[in-house]
């Protein structure tokens, strides 16, 4: 919370304060000289030039309370605006690093809960908090030096009970609504994911129990978040009772004292209802900080989620110094050992690979054997825990992140689409690529129909949808095969599709000048031009002898 203040001081900070100060000091000015004028008005008297500067008076107030207003507003907002911005940027900027390795294991709804919802639940530390807080200070002191020049006594009570409605009362409601702020938020984040998992695996839903378990699932999330709510409900009326029951004092007290001294002669009898409007209008500065503070345990407990996710650790980070990219792109790990955290056996142990410049290698093995787990160290999405892997004969430790992943393309068994074009989708391997080499490769790998519906410039609908597995599949090996990277990583490219057409695309790849690396279940599909080798048995992952080049 205190990084995230730290982020909102500053000249415009100060200016939003200082216009809202004066919105609430002129909206109280508007009903001060608004009471002067009716009560000199009902003295009749002889000439309406005694009532000018009081008519002027209201005219002032009255324009100059909406002009600063506005002016408030667009200032606030624009703290909030660039606050959020600035925020998310920064968020984005500490999950980059994080993916894969890092962010795997992490629901999906709850990272977009943490990028949208939470980011957007702090605008509320300048528009509720800050802003409200320092107006209040300010306005506050200026209402009761104002009030004491009239009538000390009144100057006092008002200040008593500006600190009871602008401190006793968002002291207590930040206090009692702590926990049900952070209930909210978690069932927030709950129905989220939840949510996006019911849609995303809608069709499998429906093909099992009809999504029942999910939905009870759910609907227990929502029961916590109406409970939550309910809560917060009952805190904001009770702020609001106070809101409006307080100024009531401030106004019986007001009209008590001064008319006390009217009556005696000490005070002119246009200073009662001045002063004690004026003092109802003061209250405009703390009235709304009850509510207001009543979720800043909400806004906390946001921004920890958010310093949370941000302070993630990544799997592998680039080095302080780091050494030049290698003239070659031979690949090769050596005496290679890989352990996931919390798991008992490691996923490789000890081994050797070697892919030098152009060779075609391809892993076998039962499934969990490692294979996908050697493109991860290969790509350095993770860093082994022994030995080590090279490109070029230089540690990939030592080598810039961005470069080594300059060096190599990989495909995923199951890629990612983007709810965008298809030419969208195959420009993420080679952003310059042109519409006549995306209709080559998607050629190439069996793909030309999509050239017609639904077209480069056509929707591929959210993550894909409107392909099938394997279409999914083949965008994503030929996102890889327009990608000028030296080396191929490409896992399961062929899992989805029939012989004939598994037999196409591994032929393509066997004739690609550039060395590939792939992980297979069907090793009977592989001819000559590649060399094959097999995780599943002890012998492979200890001896270089059965993994050399």
């Amino acid at each position: 919370m205190s990084e995230l203040l730290g982020l909102v001081r500053g000249p415009r900070t100060a200016l939003a304060v200082v216009l809202g100060a004066l919105t609430v000091l002129c909206g109280a000015g508007l009903l001060a000289t608004s009471g002067a004028l009716i009560t000199g008005a009902s003295q009749r008297p002889s000439t309406l030039l005694v009532l000018m500067p009081l008519i002027t008076g209201v005219r002032f107030f009255g324009v100059a309370r909406a002009a600063l207003r506005y002016t408030e507003r667009l200032v606030t907002h624009d703290v909030t605006l660039r606050l959020v911005a600035r925020v998310r940027g920064r968020l984005l900027e500490r999950l980059t690093p994080l993916a894969p390795a890092a962010l795997s294991g992490a629901r999906g709804g709850q990272l977009l809960s943490r990028v949208r919802t939470d980011v957007d639940e702090l605008q509320g530390v300048v528009a509720r908090l800050v802003v409200p807080t320092g107006l209040a200070v300010v306005a506050g002191g200026v209402a009761v030096a104002s009030t004491a020049l009239v009538s000390p006594a009144t100057a006092l009570v008002l200040a008593g009970l500006l600190l009871v409605l602008g401190v006793a009362v968002p002291a207590a409601a930040a206090r009692a609504g702590r926990r049900a702020a952070v209930a909210a938020a978690r069932a927030d984040a709950a129905v989220a994911a939840d949510t996006l998992d019911l849609v995303r695996g809608l069709a499998d839903h429906l093909g099992g129990d009809g999504g029942a378990t999910a939905l009870r699932a759910l609907e227990g999330h929502l029961d916590r978040q109406e409970e939550a709510e309910r809560a917060a409900a009952r805190l904001a009326a009770a702020t609001t009772l106070c809101r409006e029951g307080v100024p009531g004092l401030g106004l019986v007290a007001a009209l008590w004292l001064v008319g006390t001294d009217v009556a005696a002669g000490t005070t002119d009898v246009l200073l009662l209802a001045a002063c004690a409007l004026g003092v109802l209008g003061a209250f405009e500065a703390v009235g709304g900080l009850g509510v207001a503070w009543s979720v800043a345990g909400g806004i906390r407990a946001a921004a920890g989620r958010v310093r949370e996710l941000g302070e993630q650790r990544p799997a592998v980070t680039d080095p302080q110094e780091p050494a030049p990219l290698p003239p070659g792109s031979a690949l090769r790990l050596e005496g290679v050992t890989l352990r996931y955290p919390g798991s008992a056996e490691p996923a490789v142990a000890g081994l050797d690979l070697a892919v030098a410049d152009g060779a075609k290698v391809a892993l076998t093995g039962r499934s969990g054997a490692g294979k996908s787990t050697v493109l991860d160290l290969a790509l350095r999405a993770r860093d082994p825990d022994a030995g080590r892997v090279t490109l070029g004969g230089t540690d990939l430790r030592e080598l810039p992140l961005d470069g080594v992943r300059s060096r190599l393309a990989w495909a995923a068994q199951a890629p990612q689409l983007l709810g965008g074009t298809l030419a969208g989708n195959l420009r993420l391997g080679r952003h310059d690529a042109t519409d006549a080499e995306l209709l080559a490769v998607l050629d190439d790998v069996g793909l030309a129909h999509l050239a017609t519906a639904p077209g480069l410039d056509g929707w591929v609908g959210e993550g894909g949808e409107r392909l099938s597995a394997g279409e999914r599949a083949r965008v994503g090996l030929a996102r890889a095969l327009l990608s000028p990277a030296d080396v191929l990583l490409l896992d399961e490219p062929t899992a989805h599709l029939d012989p004939a057409l598994s037999a196409r695309v591994l032929d393509l790849l066997a004739r690609d000048a550039r060395a590939v690396l792939l992980v297979t279940h069907d090793a009977a599909a592989l001819d000559e031009r590649w060399r094959v080798v097999d995780l599943g048995t002890d012998e492979s992952r200890l001896h270089p002898a059965s993994t050399g080049a």
